[in-house]
Parts: C-alpha cells; sequence; structure tokens
C-alpha cells in the first residue's frame, strides 16, 4: 500500500499542479506579485485555504518561510506526504495545518503575507474573514486575493450555495465588489489584474467533460493536447474568469484612513 501510494505521489507530481488549466494559471502567475522577503531576514507568509498547496509551496520557492492551512484533514495530509516527504522540503520552512478560517487569530502569529487563492467565493462571512486577515498581517503586509470574476457568464449563471456546505456562496467578485469589501478595512488596493480569457476556459471546459466521461486517465490525456493550446488564450481578457487583486496594510491608521478617503467620489 506504501508504494502504491509512493507510486501515485510521483505521478501526481509530474504533472503538478494538475490538470485544471485555471490553476495551472494562477500558479504561475500569481507568484509574480509576491512580495521577496527582506533581505537578511525570515519572512511568514501564509496561504488561507491552501488546497493542493500550489501556492504554499510557490511562497517557499520565493525565500518565504511559508504555512497553509485548511479545513480540509485530506488536503493537509496529501500537501505534508508530497511536500515534506517525497520533495524532503523541512517543516520548519514549508509546514501545512488543519485550521479554521474564522479562528486563523489563536494560532497566535503575525504574517508578512497572506494568500487567499479561489477560497473567499466560498466564504458566507467574506468581512469578518477580511477583518481577521488585517489584524494578523503586519503593518506593510500584503493581502493577495484571487476569486471567480463575477461578471463572467459561467460565474454568474452556477448555481450557488448559501448554507456554506462547499460551493461558492456567491458568484465572485468585481473590482468595484472588491474595493467595496476591502477599503472600509483599510486595505489599499494595488493591483487588479483578470486572468483566464475564453479559449481556456473551453479547453478547460472540454477537460472537465472528459474527466466525468473517463475519469482522470481520458482527463490527463487531453490534456497534453489542450495545454498547449490554452496556452496561446489572450493574455488581456475583456471578461476574465478570475480577478486577481493585491492589498496592503498601511503603516499606520492615517495611512488607511486617506486610502479610504481618498478612493470616495
Amino acid at each position: 500500500m506504501k508504494v502504491f501510494a509512493a507510486m501515485y505521489d510521483r505521478i501526481k507530481w509530474l504533472l503538478f499542479p494538475g490538470i485544471n488549466l485555471h490553476a495551472r494559471l494562477r500558479y504561475h502567475l500569481l507568484p509574480r506579485y509576491f512580495l521577496p522577503p527582506p533581505n537578511g531576514t525570515d519572512s511568514l507568509v501564509l496561504d488561507a485555504g491552501c488546497g493542493n498547496g500550489m501556492l504554499t509551496y510557490q511562497a517557499y520557492l520565493k525565500g518565504h518561510v511559508a504555512l497553509g492551512i485548511s479545513i480540509k484533514e485530506g488536503e493537509v495530509s496529501r500537501n505534508r506526504r508530497l511536500f515534506n516527504h517525497l520533495l524532503g522540503i523541512p517543516e520548519s520552512r514549508l509546514s501545512f495545518a488543519v485550521h479554521n478560517l474564522y479562528e486563523l487569530e489563536s494560532l497566535g502569529l503575525q504574517f508578512d503575507q497572506i494568500i487567499c487563492s479561489e477560497v473567499l467565493e466560498h466564504i458566507a462571512r467574506d468581512a469578518e474573514l477580511c477583518r481577521i486577515f488585517w489584524r494578523v498581517l503586519k503593518a506593510g503586509g500584503v493581502l493577495h486575493l484571487c476569486c471567480p470574476n463575477a461578471d463572467h457568464p459561467d460565474n454568474a449563471n452556477s448555481p450557488l450555495d448559501p448554507c456554506e456546505r462547499g460551493g461558492h456562496v456567491r458568484p465572485g467578485y468585481t473590482e468595484l465588489s472588491y474595493r467595496e469589501l476591502l477599503e472600509p478595512i483599510g486595505f489599499q488596493l494595488t493591483e487588479v489584474i483578470g486572468l483566464g480569457g475564453p479559449l481556456r476556459q473551453w479547453c478547460n471546459k472540454a477537460l472537465t467533460l472528459a474527466q466525468k466521461i473517463g475519469g482522470i486517465w481520458l482527463g490527463t490525456a487531453l490534456f497534453f493536447v489542450l495545454g498547449p493550446l490554452a496556452s496561446l488564450d489572450t493574455r488581456r481578457p475583456r471578461v476574465p474568469y478570475s480577478l486577481y487583486v493585491r492589498a496592503i496594510k498601511p503603516h499606520t491608521k492615517t495611512e488607511a484612513i486617506e486610502t479610504w478617503c481618498g478612493a470616495q467620489p
């Protein structure tokens, strides 16, 4: 059984971070916006809702001490097995833990940067969680958020899960709704980037359908055909599938007030 699990992990690593074309785009693009650690000092990064650990791992590659948390024990167990055991990365530099996002403050940690990718749309009390992010983020720290674009028709027309049982409780966010959520707390938005155009979305839908029909093996086979095609997608889509924002916590309350007042019409 252990031999089979080890073989599975090695195959998984060859395809990491998986065959979802939107996830692969986030894996390669979002780390460009992570700030490097200050010279000669450790920088602590939180991946809030880490999933398969791909962005936690990218933060580690950037030189940070990275902590990925998830409420799902299976995700944490798989990430530890892949990154800490198979790849041999020490837990002092890259670690994973089971934890509830609403209870982040109980960790007793302050973070230099927080990553929250494809998570906030699943959270009913998103404003409460963002205030928690504010409190556990150091002054001058950065919050990286990526969520579905609420204006994309595929997101706008998807069924919602208002009971917060794992699905989307909202179709996503727009630049305006990001600002309405974050700026009253004190965050200053410095980047708004659209990810994923129509060609990538078409290819990803085809991969999803292939997996439903023929399982992971058919999906993987088709991935080697559609993956290169998706890379031809426009870099600045008119209606992107997802929206990434980088938000800074100003060093002083005065800066925060000026940021909020300056954003008003």
